[in-house]
């Protein structure tokens, strides 16, 4: 992501422009905390907002005129923030203490981990609507008899399977494609 041009728009005002970068580094933040800080998705969101708001004061203050500093500035002060909420929480719930780093292989699993939910979410949207609706009832109903399915799509059996067996390998290729881009 640019920050300078993150800068240039909250400072000329382009609310177009800055609202479009504001929304990436929100979610860049987010993905951040979860993955290297351990964050849950709502502690995630509300650091990450807290920095994005304490920096842009601190650029309305003109405490910070280098733009290539936010991105820096933004990590620590989201860091800070999430390191501050967790020991609020321990200190009010007498929890056992917690790590606030995960493993790097453990951070590398979950951006993998993400990155594959993202392809496979994105190759979904890309077919038809019943082959959509199909493939959608089997991951919500995986234990689902196949004769049920058939009479729900009203289909034989053998179809059922043939088109399960079909929209898989059309997925997996998808998914496989979009990792290696």
């Amino acid at each position: 992501m640019d920050f300078v041009k993150f800068y240039s728009a909250f400072e000329q005002g382009d609310s177009g422009e800055f609202d479009e970068l504001y929304t990436r580094a929100f979610r860049m933040l987010c993905t951040y905390l979860r993955t290297t800080m351990r964050a849950d998705n709502q502690d995630a969101e509300d650091c990450a907002q807290h920095a994005l708001v304490m920096t842009l004061d601190r650029i309305q203050k003109g405490a910070i005129r280098e733009p290539q500093k936010i991105y820096s500035y933004l990590l620590q002060s989201a860091k800070n923030r999430y390191i501050r909420v967790r020991y609020e929480q321990r200190r009010s719930n007498f929890q056992e203490d917690m790590e606030p780093y995960s493993p790097v292989e453990e951070q590398v699993d979950r951006l993998v981990s993400q990155e594959r939910a993202e392809a496979l979410e994105s190759c979904i949207e890309g077919l038809g609507e019943q082959a959509r609706e199909f493939i959608l009832f089997w991951m919500e109903n995986p234990n689902v008899h196949s004769e049920a399915v058939a009479r729900l799509f009203d289909i034989s059996v053998n179809n059922v399977w043939t088109k399960r067996h079909r929209l898989l390998k059309k997925l997996g290729d998808c998914v496989r494609k979009k990792l290696n881009e």
